[in-house]
């Protein structure tokens, strides 16, 4: 090989251009064949500098001195010394291709990992690195293992704890399986990756969710979530994951995740900090990119706070199983639920509200109500790529210190089957609320609402603590893409029809209590790219006891002074939104 083209292949800006603007669109081969052309160069080199000889025999590089240290530049020679010039130049030749060779192995990693992207994931390409995405569109014609395992990654990973872990990513998408909010994942390379999620609603005056909104037909800015990870120390992937809420325009601002993990493998990985625990599926992927439809689940508001978070510590691993199947843990143990609102009102376990202010911003993290922690777990099963079933469960005590104790038991099973464009979802939930209260409770008092004794009574009685409840939900959605869509949207944009039936009883020991209600959302999410959603729907409520006709708040309940969780409770509505991650 001749010196101008080492000379030439060795500068920096064509090094550079070669092989960091290749690396996002040329294969594999590309990079290892530049890794070869380099090690040519330097052999070429070194063979020039040590095989010519001057006239009198003496070698060429024989300068009676020792080479200088790869990356030191050396003393300029002078013009008349040939020899020592070529010497210096061999050096720092050397040198050069030795970090172009370490540099060309870190871009070779990111490729690899990009290998695992195929043409189908095009629709998350938003949601990664340039890094991991990249060598998707020259390896369509050749499928790899790596693609094969992309291919289950996307069908298999969508809000599912069973998605596989790859080795180049720290911290995954919640799209991917992982705990990361934003279109991105963290790198084990990266040092620090941002990103978050958000929602703004519209909301007919019927429907509210958990224990806020409802009365008056309104726009809400419901919530926008900024998310910050880091890695904190590669070799040992210790990791940091933090997610900062704003609700309602910045009423509330909330530390919704904030903990250390050490993956210490697959199978095994201790974290600790403010932390999501996995309580059912949707708690841990309540995202609102992710959720189907604009509100969140009635179990998921009223038998689990969601999003729950709380303080405490925690193990959980993937461990592999024969014929392909995944089985997941975790087990944490933290401070607990509580037993009283941020207004110090014991609205939590009411038969008004259920479990909704249970968890208050601000409260869980500073100091524990009582000397019990409790405990949190669930496991997971994934038969089949795709499919996964898992079983939950939460048990702690939600009575301050000094007063008489009171634990609530919780029990979910969940399960969640995406495949292709297809995506069904399901969870059923069971309270058992125990401590100084009735395991059946008395029929609720007659009202009048001509006598405002009556109403007191009854707003009193739904005040108190329910022995339990219990619901489900069943939803499912499906994505269309035809050509319309693909010529005019983004890769990634969809139309997809979404169906939603749930139950929730607020107290399943009373039949036909009016806080015991059904609801069917039939909607429609338009997605012009894989990171922005507009959705519509229209919510078919149906209580399972007549509404007392009474006042009510608007905005949120008037605990203590009426019956009812808002203004127009029980009533059909519609509700739109528009969701976005970045």
């Amino acid at each position: 090989m001749s010196k101008r083209v080492c000379h030439s292949f060795r500068s920096a800006s064509f090094v550079r251009s070669s092989v960091r603007g290749r690396v996002c669109r040329a294969s594999v081969s590309s990079v290892v064949a530049a890794t070869i052309l380099l090690g040519l160069c330097a052999s070429g080199y070194a063979q020039e500098g040590r095989g010519s000889t001057l006239s009198d025999g003496t070698p060429a590089n024989h300068t009676g001195r020792a080479p200088s240290s790869p990356g030191v530049n050396a003393p300029q020679a002078s013009a008349d010394d040939p020899i020592k010039a070529r010497a210096n130049e061999v050096d720092l030749l050397r040198a050069e291709v030795e970090q172009m060779r370490k540099e060309i192995e870190r871009l070779r990693g990111l490729v690899e990992l990009g290998n695992a992207g195929s043409k189908n994931e095009k629709s998350q390409a938003s949601a990664m690195n340039a890094g991991v995405a990249a060598e998707q569109s020259n390896q369509q014609e050749k499928p790899a293992p790596a693609k094969k395992d992309a291919e289950k990654l996307r069908q298999g990973a969508s809000q599912s704890t069973a998605a596989p872990d790859h080795p180049g990513v720290a911290i995954a998408s919640k799209a991917q399986g992982g705990d990361l909010s934003g279109a991105g994942n963290l790198l084990r390379t990266d040092r620090i990756t941002i990103g978050g999620y958000g929602d703004f609603q519209f909301r007919q005056s019927s429907i509210n969710e958990r224990a806020d909104g409802g009365g008056t037909p309104t726009f809400q800015n419901t919530r926008l979530v900024l998310g910050v990870a880091a890695v904190l120390a590669e070799k040992q992937n210790i990791l940091f994951n933090s997610e900062i809420e704003y609700e309602f325009g910045s009423r509330e601002i909330d530390i919704e995740q904030a903990y250390v993990e050490w993956k210490m493998r697959p199978e095994l990985a201790f974290r600790g900090g403010i932390i999501v625990p996995a309580i059912g599926r949707f708690n841990t992927y309540h995202d609102s990119y992710l959720n189907l439809t604009t509100i969140r689940p009635l179990i998921n508001q009223f038998i689990v706070p969601t999003a729950y978070r709380d303080a405490g510590i925690g193990v959980r691993g993937r461990i592999k199983l024969p014929r392909k199947m995944k089985l997941t843990y975790e087990a944490d143990v933290v401070n607990g639920m509580l037993g009283r609102n941020a207004d110090g009102e014991p609205t939590p376990f009411s038969r008004l509200l259920g479990q909704s202010s249970a968890s208050e911003p601000g409260l869980f993290a500073f100091q524990a109500e009582n000397r019990r922690k409790a405990v949190a777990g669930r496991i997971g099963l994934s038969p089949i790529d795709g499919l996964e079933i898992g079983v939950s469960a939460y048990n702690g005590r939600f009575n301050s210190f000094g007063e008489a104790p009171q634990s609530a038991t919780i029990l979910f099973v969940d399960a969640s089957y995406h495949r292709g464009e297809l995506a069904i979802n399901g969870e059923y939930g069971r309270s058992n609320i125990v401590g100084g209260i009735p395991r059946r409770s008395p029929a609720p008092p007659t009202v009048d609402p001509d006598d405002p004794a009556s109403v007191a009574s009854l707003a009193e009685f739904v005040a108190q603590r329910s022995p339990g409840q219990d619901g489900f939900y069943l939803e499912g959605a499906y994505k269309f893409s035809p050509r319309l869509i693909a010529e005019k949207f983004d890769e990634g944009g969809y139309i997809a029809p979404v169906l939603r039936y749930e139950v929730v009883r607020l107290d399943r020991t009373i039949p036909n209590f009016y806080l015991n209600r059904s609801r069917t959302t039939v909607g429609l999410n338009l997605a012009p790219s894989s990171t922005v959603i507009f959705k519509f729907a229209y919510l078919f409520n149906h209580t399972f006891g007549p509404v007392p006709n009474v006042p009510a708040g608007v905005g949120g309940a008037l605990f203590g002074e009426s019956p009812l969780p808002h203004l127009g409770y029980g009533r059909n509505g519609f509700t739109g939104s528009i969701a976005y991650v970045f």
